[in-house]
């Protein structure tokens, strides 16, 4: 699909820019009411919009915090005998999941080293319709260094361990994603393209978060373009370097990735000095319910963003009280009420 000149896209710094949810369908109509399940209600099963091009979900799905409120409550030993094969897979997270959302970010990648078998893993447990985005890992889109060639390595790694999803068609993309401090430079964007050429000489996509302003030039979105990487639309809290909300496309795959607004917590972890607080302060950074309004803005931005590509993945990272579930199953209501479908 012809995308739109960067020239003729709106450069300025204006963007564009918990809702109630009806029960059931999750889980509860397929599982016995044992135990903790009697009084567990999951959120409503959103449409599927993969035909139409859109692919939604959250960034992760494996959440101790969502046990009970979106995954079904743990269940003694003696309660887990009392259910048959099929039921005994609401309990895997992964396929849980995917009873929801064709779209999943993997975001494990990002601390943990390359291992096929975790792609294997994943693979073997996903649906076929299902589309996967893989985090590269944090010594690539935060190294202070720059280094090119150890980058690229990892990188090739990365290609390595994600070869299962590769193979059965369930790659997405890579994602880099960069923090709101780490500011433009000749020698980064060198750095991004060089990191990114072993996936993309291999027809695996690529897409780049940028998080500060300093990024948000038409020189940055042509050079991807000409390298064939794509850019990860992102919101984040207001602060006042952060890359505007926008709806570009440098291939012809789309991503947005909407990380909430909490302005007062999004340093929080900085200050952590404990696992145990590093993970509430983490918690803290991505509580934010985004609104019906603001969810409606978004999903007229998402098919502005269709309109320059052929497929669009879509994931909330506000994950902390499953916000980023229902957050991402309201979206898909949306679209497909603006759809008119």
């Amino acid at each position: 699909m012809q995308q739109e000149p960067f020239d003729k896209l709106d450069l300025s710094e204006n963007g564009y820019a918990s809702p109630s949810f009806k029960k059931g369908g999750g889980g509860e109509g397929f599982l016995p009411r044992i135990g903790p399940l009697e009084n567990w209600h999951p959120p409503e099963i959103p449409p599927n919009l993969s035909q139409q091009g859109f692919y939604v979900g959250t960034s992760g799905y494996y959440f101790d915090d969502w046990v009970g409120l979106f995954n079904p409550p743990r269940l003694s030993q003696k309660q887990k005998q009392l259910l048959d094969p099929e039921q005994a897979e609401a309990f895997d997270r992964l396929k849980f999941y995917q009873r929801y959302f064709r779209f999943i970010e993997i975001n494990s990648s990002f601390y943990t080293e390359p291992s096929i078998q975790t792609y294997i893993d994943i693979e073997e447990r996903s649906r076929d319709d299902s589309l996967f985005s893989v985090k590269a890992n944090k010594n690539v889109s935060h190294s202070r260094e720059l280094d090119a060639k150890k980058g690229a390595e990892l990188m090739k790694a990365h290609i390595e361990a994600v070869s299962p999803l590769v193979e059965t068609g369930r790659f997405y993309s890579f994602l880099i994603q960069l923090e709101d401090r780490n500011q433009r430079s000749q020698k980064a964007l060198d750095y991004l393209c060089a990191v990114s050429e072993p996936a993309i000489r291999k027809r695996m996509d690529v897409h780049i978060e940028f998080r500060h302003v300093s990024w948000h030039s038409e020189h940055v979105l042509q050079t991807l373009k000409d390298n064939g990487i794509g850019i990860c639309n992102t919101e984040i809290p207001p602060v006042p370097h952060a890359f505007p909300l926008k709806a570009y496309a440098t291939t012809d795959k789309g991503y947005v990735r909407y990380s909430g607004k909490n302005l007062e917590h999004w340093y929080a972890q900085e200050k952590a000095t404990t696992s145990k607080e590093r993970i509430a302060q983490r918690n803290a950074r991505y509580d934010y319910n985004y609104s019906e309004a603001e969810i409606q803005e978004r999903a007229q931005g998402q098919q502005q963003l269709a309109k320059k590509t052929s497929v669009v993945a879509i994931a909330y990272n506000n994950h902390y009280k499953i916000q980023a579930v229902l957050n991402a199953i309201y979206n898909l209501q949306v679209l497909k009420m603006q759809l008119g479908i």
